[in-house]
C-alpha cells in the first residue's frame, strides 16, 4: 500500500500575548506571590512523589557526657536491686506489654491470677510490691498505672506528652533505686 507523501512542516505563524502579565504585588512573602501559586506548587510536589509536613525535623541526640542513658534502661540495668519475686517480674512484664497510650492497663488480680495458675493472695502480693516500688499504682477499681518513665523510650512524643499530663503525680510516685548493701559490711 502507498503511503502519502509527507509535506514539511511550516513554522507557526507568531501570536502576540493577548493578555499582560500583572506586576508582582508589592508584598510578596518568601517568593510567594499568591496563595494560587502556593497551591500550584504542592500540587507540582505531590507530582513528584514528595510529601508535605508541618513536623519539626527530628533532631538527632546529643550526647553531653559519658553517662547518658534513659530513665527506663537505668532502672532496667538495675531491676535486680529491686529484689522483686518471680511473680512480680511476671506482673511487670504484663504491664509493660498491655498499656495503653496512657500508661493504663485494665486487668484484676482475679484475671492475673487465672491467666498465671495461682492463688489470687499471691498476684495481691506482687502488685503491692510494685506499688511500694512506685512502678505502678492503682487508679480506679480493675485499672491500673504503670509508670510512665519505665514504660516508654526515653524522649518519645508519647513519653513526654504522658509525663507533662502526670508531672504532680509522678512526683509522688518515683522510682528510687535501692541500694545494694555488701555482704562484707553487714
Amino acid at each position: 500500500m502507498a503511503q502519502p507523501l509527507r509535506r514539511s512542516a511550516e513554522a507557526p505563524a507568531p501570536t502576540t500575548p493577548r493578555l499582560v502579565p500583572a506586576p508582582p504585588p508589592a508584598d510578596v512573602v518568601n517568593g510567594m506571590e499568591s496563595a494560587q501559586q502556593l497551591v500550584s506548587s504542592l500540587e507540582r510536589l505531590a507530582k513528584r512523589g514528595g510529601t508535605f509536613t508541618t513536623k519539626d525535623p527530628v533532631k538527632p541526640y546529643v550526647f553531653y557526657g559519658k553517662g547518658h542513658l534513659s530513665m527506663s534502661q537505668v532502672i532496667e540495668d538495675n531491676l535486680w536491686k529491686f529484689d522483686l519475686s518471680a511473680m512480680s517480674r511476671n506482673v511487670l512484664d504484663y504491664l509493660k506489654t498491655h498499656h495503653d497510650k496512657e500508661g493504663l492497663v485494665e486487668m484484676t488480680q482475679g484475671g492475673l491470677a487465672k491467666k498465671y495458675g495461682c492463688s489470687q493472695s499471691k498476684i495481691s502480693r506482687a502488685v503491692s510490691q510494685l506499688s511500694h516500688h512506685n512502678f505502678t499504682w492503682r487508679e480506679r477499681r480493675g485499672v491500673y498505672r504503670l509508670n510512665p518513665l519505665y514504660a516508654y523510650r526515653w524522649g518519645s512524643e508519647k513519653q513526654m506528652r504522658l509525663v507533662k499530663s502526670l508531672k504532680k503525680t509522678l512526683v509522688d510516685h518515683e522510682i528510687t533505686i535501692p541500694t545494694v548493701r555488701n555482704e562484707a559490711t553487714r
